[in-house]
């Protein structure tokens, strides 16, 4: 458990965490209600049916992120980039759905949503208050 100034920073660098999902999910939404119900702009996902998917590999990545590479970090600095690197990899997989995917449109943004979801920094507190490591007596 950190204390004094230092316990005070990293509760301020988390408070950033929040601002940045926030702003993320902001302009995701306002990206996909901007575009409306009209169909997406992509020409190319017509030719071809699997074009339209393109969104799941950045979605897919950002997962691999989020549950393999950030529970491995020890520290809040060392965490940030990776926090940053998935977020906007979910949110380019929304983007993604939002503007090449045909008629996977809904489908993709709901899922970039959902990807953005899971990055909600909650899990940013193992990093204030770390599990204690050791023996622990049970009494």
């Amino acid at each position: 458990m950190m204390i004094g100034p230092e316990a005070q920073r990293a509760r301020a660098q988390l408070k950033y965490w929040w601002l940045a999902w926030g702003v993320v999910g902001l302009s995701l939404m306002t990206i996909y209600f901007t575009l409306g119900p009209a169909p997406s702009l992509a020409d190319s996902a017509r030719s071809h049916p699997l074009t339209g998917l393109i969104g799941l590999v950045p979605l897919f990545l950002s997962i691999i992120i989020r549950w393999l590479i950030l529970p491995r970090c020890t520290h809040l600095k060392a965490a940030l980039p990776w926090f940053m690197a998935g977020l906007a990899l979910a949110e380019a997989a929304g983007i993604l759905g939002a503007l090449l995917g045909g008629v996977y449109r809904a489908n993709l943004c709901i899922l970039g949503l959902l990807g953005f979801l899971q990055y909600a920094p909650t899990f940013a507190r193992q990093y204030l208050e770390p599990k204690p490591t050791g023996y622990i007596p049970n009494n």
